[in-house]
């Protein structure tokens, strides 16, 4: 009867622990993240809330939310919004609470645009502001991101917004699970076959 090379099969036991591990995190990343969008969707039906420095991003996200912006006119920047064109995003201060926040205004389909923004009441969802963090820093740096209101309706002439969607939440760890259990078993058939191969060149 030939040995098992013991180094090798160490090696391999350690990667396959390793990937049935990932796979049962995984999967438990799915159980949390269903939870999430549960509540999520809950939130698409809750009442209004007042933005105060309590708005819990990872708990309101899609919540509907009002406030007041206080100050003189915002300056406004405007990043790709896909097929709404492009969006319009001002600067708030929060007077219920004195938070500063981004607010989306609106979306317009031309890059340039002479809308101004003065302040005053805003209503609509919340959202994550855009995150200007590389992606490396964002690997590393796991802080929560500011919360952004989506104002329903527009304001400053412009046109709407995107409707709130729970598309916008992935839940692919199921189907990573499903990968690292994959790789798993195919790490023990390839072993095997090597095994395989080994003892029909020692026979």
């Amino acid at each position: 009867m030939t040995r098992l090379p013991i180094l090798a099969t160490l090696v391999v036991v350690a990667a396959v622990a390793a990937m049935v591990a990932l796979g049962f995190w995984q999967l438990g990343r799915a159980s949390e993240k269903e939870a999430l969008l549960a509540r999520y969707e809950a939130n698409l039906r809750s009442a209004p809330l007042e933005v105060t420095d309590r708005v819990d991003l990872d708990s309101d996200l899609f919540r509907r939310a009002r406030t007041i912006c206080g100050g003189g006119p915002r300056p406004t920047r405007i990043e790709g919004a896909g097929k709404f064109g492009f969006r319009l995003l001002a600067d708030c201060t929060a007077m219920d609470g004195g938070r500063t926040l981004v607010v989306q205004l609106g979306t317009t389909p031309r890059p340039a645009t002479g809308a101004r923004w003065n302040g005053g009441p805003v209503a609509g969802y919340l959202t994550p502001a855009p995150d200007k963090r590389s992606v490396l820093r964002r690997g590393f740096d796991h802080a929560v991101p500011d919360p952004m209101i989506v104002a329903d309706p527009p304001l400053a002439g412009l046109s709407a917004n995107p409707a709130p969607s729970l598309a916008e939440v992935p839940n692919n760890h199921r189907s990573y699970a499903f990968q690292w259990f994959a790789f798993a078993v195919s790490a023990l058939i390839i072993y095997g076959l090597a095994l395989r191969g080994r003892r029909k060149g020692r026979a």
